[in-house]
Formats: C-alpha cells, structure tokens, sequence
C-alpha cells in the first residue's frame, strides 16, 4: 500500500467534469485514485468487489460507475484478468517523463512486469516504453517481444515457453483462441489485416451515432463505442460483429 498519493485540485476542473451528475463515478474514480490496491503506475488487479464493500455501495452500482468512468475516457478494465488502467495516474504520480537514469524506470518496469501481458497491459507499455524508457528494462523483455507482434486480444497471458515447445510438437493445436468481446472495456486491439482503425469521435454522443450508422449491433454498442474513443475499433470488427448478430437471429 502507498503511504501517500498525489490528487491535485485542479481534478474537479479536467477529470471529474466528465463525470458531473453521476456521484457513482465519481466515487468510483476516486477510489481508483486512492484506494489501498491501486500503485503509481495506475494500473493494478482490481476486484469489483472490494470497490462495492469500500464505498458501500452495491455490486451493480460500482460497476456502472466503473463502466461511466470507463465511457469518459479516464480509464480501462479488463473484465477477463480484473486489470484496471487509470489512464494519466502515470504521468500524474511518477512523471511526464523521465532520464534513463532515473530510479524511477525500474519502479515502473517491476510494478508492471508482475502482470500478465495482456492487450491492456501492452497498451500501457507502448505508451510509456519511450517516455519512461522500457525498453531497456530486463524483467519487461517479453513486453518488448510482444509489442512487435499483432496479435487479437487474448484473454488471458501469453503462453508459456513450455506450452509452445508442445504446441510445435502438436501443429493441430497451434491456434489462438480468442476472447469473447465482454472481456474488457476500451482494450486496444492489432488488426490481422493491418487495417486502419475508425477515427475517434469529438464526444460520446457523436461516437454512439456514427456506431448506428454503420450498423454495429445493440449487444456490442458499449464495446464498440470504447475501442471507437480509443481509437482501436476497426472495421474488421465490426463486420464480425454484424456476421455473429445474423447467426444468432437465425439460430433463434
């Protein structure tokens, strides 16, 4: 647990503004800011759970909060490995930037390498691996390994070296499995194809109509409208969302 974290003032101006009228996520936000699991990296296992039990609150009630903080842009959650990423919280609590000398790249390069690799937490790592000079950190070596490969949002970590020795052995069991769309909100997702992802919209509003528009279906409309504000949402994903929508109508 930190003895100390840092919320300046000026929170309720940039942050918290996005989430005015809604107490359930700001509360939510804040216990991300502060809470006993979080670390300065502002990425950490977090459990629904604990977040309904500290504010009291039910169990459907921290999630939506969690989810409107999601939708504001000031965070994501990995349903699947229960990882949660507070966007800024690095740049806020360790520094914008910092010198490859700086203590501080190995705090970083620890608090991270004790995660699983996973499309968030690679997100994170291609954001801060030059700003904070990751790349010449040694216990993130598979990060770097994995950064320079596409891959489609798994849901759990990369295989071990064991498990690939077995699968080269087997070539029949040489397929990714791919995780369901429920599994995280706002992950950041490489396309096979090397197509470019849809623009991000000026607003929620803007990003929920132009998802209509190009027929993304209501059960993947809050997913889409995450990776679509992240900027990771592509049209490959879509079209198989909208192949997956016509099966299941003619399923039932």
């Amino acid at each position: 647990m930190r003895a100390f974290a840092a919320v300046p003032p000026t929170v309720w101006q940039t942050d918290i503004k996005k989430l005015r009228g809604e107490p359930e996520a700001v509360a939510v936000y804040f216990h991300l800011l502060t809470s006993p699991h979080t670390n300065m990296i502002g990425m950490y296992p977090l459990d629904l759970q604990y977040v309904a039990i500290d504010l009291g609150s039910p169990l459907e009630g921290a999630s939506k909060g969690l989810r409107r903080v999601c939708e504001a842009g000031l965070a994501t959650y990995d349903e699947v490995n229960e990882i949660v990423w507070v966007h800024d919280m690095a740049i806020s609590q360790v520094a914008p930037r910092l010198s490859p000398k700086d203590n501080r790249v190995q705090a970083v390069a620890k608090l991270l390498a004790t995660l699983p690799i996973c499309p968030i937490t690679l997100s994170f790592y291609t954001r801060y691996r030059d700003v904070f000079h990751l790349r010449d950190a040694l216990v993130l070596e598979d990060f770097e390994r994995a950064s320079r490969s596409p891959f489609e949002a798994p849901s759990e970590p990369l295989r071990s070296k064991e498990k690939e020795k077995e699968q080269d052995k087997d070539p029949g069991q040489g397929k990714e499995k791919l995780g369901s769309e429920g599994e995280e909100l706002g992950a950041t997702r490489v396309s096979d194809e090397r197509e470019d992802p849809y623009e991000p919209r000026s607003s929620i509003e803007d990003g929920r109509r132009f998802l209509i528009g190009i027929g993304v279906p209501v059960s993947r409309m809050e997913t889409a409208l995450q990776r679509l504000m992240r900027g990771a949402l592509f049209p490959c994903d879509v079209d198989e969302w909208k192949h997956e929508a016509v099966a299941m109508r003619g399923a039932a």
